[in-house]
């Protein structure tokens, strides 16, 4: 009797298959995953602390903290992190700000809606690539259409070499990374905008509410929890921005446009130092994970300190 109170039941046998099968389904994707991101993280990590020989591919011998010891006293190092911090707000703050205004309008009714969508749409479409070479032409010294436009105007005598300076080319950058990331943004926000209420704008409305009243009171509070999740992933795209700096300026003039992803990239590739490449990567993932938890944080402590009060 007690044996056949131990044996598992119909219903337990056919669960446990159901997991089998289950596993064995994800499990492809399990490895694929594993290969492509765990193992590459875990062995960046431990190369970090060492010395890597490229050649024979093996690890030469540990050095602990002197990768990053390196990096830390490494001034073009230093530059390329705060450059990259600075570049990453200045496009998701520029991008927000546009995207949110694009979308009010496409919210609104007129002739031509719908064409105007598909042409904001459509930079998304064009590859980073093309996006850099587009906007290298345009910015070009001699054939650019810039120039030529200021020259006719009469703002410039001569041909103004745009990406030369390295302020002008850095803000370059950031203006293809912005015409390339606002379709993505206007429609989250649009969609956002399309979902709210109009009864309580009405009301608002029939109350006296000004439009400014509306927008600060309404408007903004209700579209703040979708703003902040898109600032935070335009932010992590703009940390990882790397092919419009390729094409148009390959980190020059003189590592005035070299974010910290580029840096990566010319330590690994063009140095053949892994170690110190590895390392930047995880310095770069702590920043960009620090601006990612910041408002996680802030709304703990918030609720945490004043929640009660």
């Amino acid at each position: 009797m007690t044996d056949l109170l131990n044996q598992p039941s119909n219903s337990q046998f056919k669960f446990s298959r159901e997991k089998i099968l289950a596993f064995t389904l994800i499990l492809p994707s399990l490895i694929l995953v594993f290969i492509t991101y765990l193992y590459p993280a875990i062995f960046t990590f431990v190369i970090s602390f060492a010395e890597y020989d490229i050649i024979r591919l093996k690890i030469k011998k540990f050095i602990q903290f002197k990768n990053f010891e390196f990096l830390i006293s490494n001034y073009f190092f230093t530059s390329s992190v705060l450059r990259t911090i600075y570049f990453g707000f200045l496009i998701c703050v520029c991008t927000t700000i546009f995207s949110f205004l694009i979308a009010l309008l496409l919210n609104e009714k007129f002739i031509g809606k719908a064409f105007l969508r598909v042409m904001i749409v459509l930079p998304w479409a064009v590859p980073s690539v093309v996006s850099g070479v587009l906007w290298g032409q345009m910015f070009h010294a001699d054939t650019g259409f810039l120039n030529a436009l200021l020259y006719q105007l009469g703002v410039i005598s001569g041909y103004k070499i745009w990406l030369a300076d390295p302020l002008v080319a850095l803000h370059v950058i950031a203006i293809a990374e912005i015409w390339k990331a606002i379709p993505f943004m206007t429609l989250f926000f649009l969609s956002g905008l399309q979902s709210l209420p109009s009864e309580v704008f009405e009301a608002a409305a029939v109350d006296g509410a000004n439009v400014f009243q509306r927008f600060s009171n309404i408007l903004f509070p209700l579209m703040l929890p979708i703003a902040i999740p898109l600032f935070l992933i335009q932010f992590v795209l703009a940390m990882k921005s790397f092919d419009t700096i390729f094409v148009l300026t390959r980190g020059g003039p003189g590592g005035g446009t070299t974010t910290l992803n580029y840096f990566i990239y010319q330590e690994a590739f063009e140095t053949f130092n892994l170690g110190r490449a590895s390392a930047a990567a995880y310095v770069l993932l702590i920043i960009t994970l620090a601006v990612v938890l910041i408002p996680t944080i802030s709304r703990f402590l918030i609720k945490f300190f004043w929640g009660n009060k």
